[in-house]
């Protein structure tokens, strides 16, 4: 077995006096990317096959050792991350990164759970495939953290989150025990659906070691169009305008509003503004097209388009739906554009630093689409009773309901919150349910949300998966401390 961190023969690994380490190094796995999580571990192994994932947690069952399994280690809810006992063992998947099997004409892909996302994108777009699963840290994390976070992205309004792109699994039980689902067939209907049980598990069932993906055709252009919807009614209406004459070429909707605008022209370098006045509420949308008929070359001849797009628009202004819009000339101007949104993230938590708060409540809800806009007004109302000077900045997959809606504190006050951040988060929550909405839309349960889902899930469903949880894993070794108590 190979591990870069620790030279450890599992049959000698002694918990209570840890093998020393290099510290560096071994500091990534055991933080959040947020910071907001620290823990320790015994040890950081690096397995190259499944069968040396099957080994671990043989040893680990046998043992009574805690386990972490961690791909990208980028969960936004501290799921991969251990806690600060030192006795668990964390199991990174990172060297599991090979492609098993690639199928062009069925359309499909099998590969291992620490492949890089981005890394897919590149392997089956050189065959003019398609795997739509996009997300702002696709360059490092990995396939089976996507997986077990049940990842959503900017794609979910066309192919769904990545439980609709999966097709089968190879999962590693916690007694070591090898479960072999993958498969490339659309339709299977033998029995209980086992692979989605592990799919948004978080690592607390097993170890997901592959899986066989669903691809689809490579659009032959996508058209990105940035539009000014003024305000959230607006841009919903928008969305139904564009879903009447392209039903199914949406690929991505995306709400960024004056606040998210003010953050980013705030943290990122040279920022191209796609409209000459900053977006009062802007909608980023992508329509794709697949047949050459679609395809026009302008008046010069140097840019290709989607003619019906520009009717829309029209449609649109005479409506007052939109005061303002602009279609990308090129792929660089549509590049340009993404990579604002894409650095959402890291733009917010650049921001944070520079009011140095502790705290940015982050809150990852979804909401049916007609109720978003009455949801703001509530929301908005309690969060300025609750306490002055506090900053919504929201952003979000308007397409599918999602919304990334984040609390900055006020820079006077402890923690930026007066220590009563667990009550904001709590009242804004109460709000979301009240519209028939989800406090955990893409981003999982983790550390984070543990509480919320305790509270909010049905005590039923509650139950049964405290039951899953304890009949897969009953000595509780698999990611303990994460989604369930």
């Amino acid at each position: 077995m190979q591990q870069t961190l620790l030279d450890i023969d599992l049959r000698t690994l002694n918990l209570k006096n840890p093998p020393i380490f290099n510290k560096d190094e071994h500091y990534k796995y055991v933080n959040d990317w947020r910071g907001h999580y620290k823990g320790q571990a015994a040890a950081v192994l690096k397995p190259i096959n499944t069968q040396e994932v099957s080994s671990i947690l043989r040893y680990a069952h046998k043992n009574n050792v805690a386990v972490v399994p961690q791909g990208g280690n980028t969960s936004l809810c501290g799921a991969a991350t251990p806690d600060e006992s030192g006795k668990s063992i964390i199991i990174s998947l990172e060297k599991m990164n090979n492609v098993r099997q690639f199928n062009k004409a069925a359309q499909t892909i099998t590969v291992e759970s620490g492949l890089v996302l981005s890394q897919i994108h590149n392997i089956v777009e050189n065959e003019n495939l398609f795997f739509p699963l996009s997300l702002g840290a696709q360059g490092s994390c990995m396939i089976g953290g996507n997986l077990s976070t049940n990842a959503g992205g900017i794609n979910v309004l066309k192919y769904g989150n990545t439980r609709e792109l999966c097709l089968g699994l190879e999962v590693v039980l916690p007694d070591g025990k090898v479960m072999d689902l993958l498969s490339e067939l659309k339709k299977d209907n033998t029995g209980y659906d086992l692979k989605n049980i592990f799919i948004g598990a978080e690592g607390t069932l097993g170890v997901i070691t592959a899986a066989t993906l669903k691809l689809f055709q490579l659009p032959k252009m996508i058209s990105t169009l940035f539009v000014e919807a003024n305000k959230i009614s607006n841009a919903i209406e928008l969305l139904n305008v564009f879903k009447s004459y392209f039903p199914d070429r949406i690929e991505s909707f995306e709400l960024m509003p004056k606040v998210f605008w003010q953050v980013a022209r705030n943290n990122i370098e040279k920022i191209r503004m796609p409209l000459e006045n900053t977006p009062q509420m802007g909608v980023l949308i992508d329509i794709s097209s697949y047949s050459k008929d679609d395809i026009f070359p302008n008046e010069k001849g140097e840019i290709r388009t989607i003619k019906t797009i520009e009717n829309v628009l029209e449609e649109c202004f005479e409506k007052n739906i939109i005061s303002d819009a602009t279609i990308c000339k090129n792929e660089n101007q549509s590049k340009s554009l993404w990579s604002i949104r894409e650095a959402a993230a890291e733009s917010e938590k650049k921001e944070l630093e520079k009011s140095n708060l502790i705290k940015c409540l982050k809150h990852d809800i979804s909401l049916p689409v007609e109720s978003i806009d009455d949801f703001h007004k509530d929301a908005q109302n309690m969060i300025s009773k609750f306490l002055p000077e506090l900053k919504t900045i929201f952003f979000g997959h308007l397409g599918d309901g999602n919304l990334h809606y984040n609390i900055f504190g006020n820079g006077s006050l402890p923690d930026g919150f007066k220590g009563k951040s667990v009550n904001l988060t709590n009242n804004l929550y109460e709000i979301v349910h009240k519209y028939n909405g989800s406090f955990s839309a893409e981003h999982g349960i983790g550390q984070l949300k543990k509480n919320n889902l305790k509270f909010h899930k049905n005590d039923v469903a509650y139950s049964l998966m405290k039951i899953i949880k304890s009949q897969l894993d009953p000595k509780g070794i698999m990611n303990p401390g994460k989604v369930l108590f």
